[in-house]
């Protein structure tokens, strides 16, 4: 095992150990963590989700900026579709199911965004903006970071001849090799605790659905046993590789999505949903770059703000150097203007599409007088999604076991992807990867999330991603310039070449 990697192996399994055995005290030390950095830095994180955001789109404006990412005559390696699979499936995961019914409903209720706007919560317009909302906080300023993170470690990666890691879009580790591997070494601790957050919330979604199944209880150990087996099937897909692995079961991902997505907007009040998306998208579209600027000033607000908005864009950050870093792994041969296209826009549709039909169905209910689910969500997020499908009657087992079956399969995708680049990210070839150590990443995985899950749950989780989210941002605030003046230098090489005489 090289010595970076023994590094990390050595600090994931110190940080196991002690939250294992320390839950309590490690639990405050999270949350202490959390408040001071939410209380302190919360402008840094909604100035660096939306700087990110601009720097993206800013980015055709460059003269000749549809180069390759690779040699200029080299050709993409996936089709179109098992791009866009891989992207959805390792850029959003399971979350998007788990948030999709909870989310809405909860900001239909209360937000600092009611206010602002002079908004009666529970009233038709609340429902709008609460859907808003949700878009915001999973659309473009979010997959912003991971254009940002994955344009410049392909450019780097594919243009320059760097190694296909997070330091490549910083320095050549041949001029700074230490800082390189710090750098890695950050990526790799950033994507074990953003994955790990995202897989425990979404082994509660599970536990959920399960429990509507059989006669599994909603328990914290129903959740780790959950975990367990998500765990060693995302080891074994991983193990299967990138082709008969990760991309077949991306590409079931996005059949078993659109199924779902299709069966709520057909059982549920199509005509109200399909108003609700036109509506819903255009604010958005209208509203995103303002409320990506927006901070609270109150002490509520300031709370508010760092349950949702800097727990997602912490979340984010961290994802990014793993995400980054796979979309980097899928895209060589795709030109610059495909990339940002493929990873803003085509992620940021379904994004629209998914939260409207949901959310729109869930609050439908509670606007036309059905049957109130507001009770279960605030008694529990992850109930919300089965608690909204329970509305269809006779249909409810065999979604609710479609939906069963969509969460452990993005789960799986989302942490056999992880694997998959941790194994990679710290050494100097891919070709150095073995089984054994994509399988001991995929494990590491688990072994982190069972021990935020011990520390304290949700909260424990969201606090690990805003604490590891915040190293991520300054390393994206850095790489924006450098990525800018690569971009100049090389498309400015390639306008100098002389053209051939037909």
């Amino acid at each position: 095992m090289p010595k970076r990697e023994a590094i990390a192996a050595g600090l994931i399994l110190l940080f196991s150990t002690f939250t294992l055995a320390s839950p309590d005290r490690a639990n405050d030390l999270f949350i202490g963590a959390k408040d001071w950095i939410v209380a302190n830095l919360d402008q840094f994180f909604t100035l660096t989700a939306s700087g990110a955001l601009l720097l993206v789109l800013a980015l055709p404006l460059i003269p000749r900026f549809n180069v390759r990412l690779g040699a200029d005559d080299e050709r993409p390696e996936f089709s179109k579709l098992s791009w866009f699979a891989m992207l959805l499936s390792a850029g959003l995961a399971s979350g998007v199911l788990y948030w999709a019914t909870a989310e809405p409903l909860t900001h239909f209720q209360n937000s600092p965004h009611l206010s602002r706007a002079g908004l009666a919560p529970l009233s038709d317009a609340a429902a709008r903006n609460a859907v808003t909302l949700t878009i915001f906080h999973w659309g473009l300023h979010g997959w912003g970071f991971y254009a940002l993170t994955g344009l410049s470690v392909s450019f780097f990666a594919y243009r320059k001849q760097r190694p296909l890691a997070l330091s490549a879009m910083i320095v050549a580790p041949t001029r700074a090799p230490r800082l390189a591997v710090a750098i890695d070494l950050l990526g790799v601790l950033a994507t074990v605790f953003g994955v790990a957050t995202s897989m425990g919330i979404a082994v509660g979604g599970m536990n959920a659905a399960v429990s509507e199944l059989s006669s599994l209880s909603i328990s914290p150990g129903a959740q780790l046993m959950i975990l367990a087996v998500v765990t060693v099937l995302a080891v074994v897909s991983v193990l299967l590789g990138l082709r008969r692995g990760i991309a077949r079961l991306s590409q079931l991902n996005l059949l078993l999505s659109l199924l779902l997505l299709l069966a709520v907007l057909l059982l549920g009040p199509t005509g109200f949903i399909l108003g609700f998306l036109a509506s819903t998208a255009g604010d958005y579209l209208v509203q995103a770059i303002p409320m990506g600027f927006w901070t609270g000033s109150s002490a509520a607000d300031v709370a508010w703000q760092g349950g949702w908005t800097v727990f997602y864009w912490g979340w984010w950050l961290a994802w990014a150097p793993f995400v980054g870093l796979f979309i980097a792994r899928i895209s060589r041969g795709r030109t610059l203007r495909e990339f940002v296209i493929g990873v803003l826009a085509v992620p940021t549709v379904a994004v629209i599409c998914w939260m409207a039909i949901f959310g729109g169905a869930a609050l439908e209910g509670e606007l036309r007088g059905g049957e109130s689910i507001l009770a279960a969500v605030n008694d529990d997020y992850a109930l919300g999604t089965v608690a909204m499908i329970k509305r269809f009657g006779t249909l409810t087992v065999p979604l609710v076991v479609l939906i069963t079956v969509l969460l452990f399969s993005w789960l799986i995708t989302s942490l056999d992807s992880a694997a998959l680049v941790l194994s990679t990210t710290l050494r100097d070839r891919e070709a150095d990867r073995s089984n054994a150590q994509k399988a001991a990443w995929g494990i590491a995985l688990g072994l982190v999330t069972a021990a935020l899950l011990t520390a304290g749950g949700l909260d424990a989780l969201q606090a690990a991603s805003i604490v590891a989210g915040l190293p991520v941002g300054v390393l994206l605030i850095i790489c924006g310039p450098i990525l800018v003046r690569a971009l100049l230098q090389d498309t400015a090489s390639v306008s100098a070449q002389p053209r051939s005489i037909p």
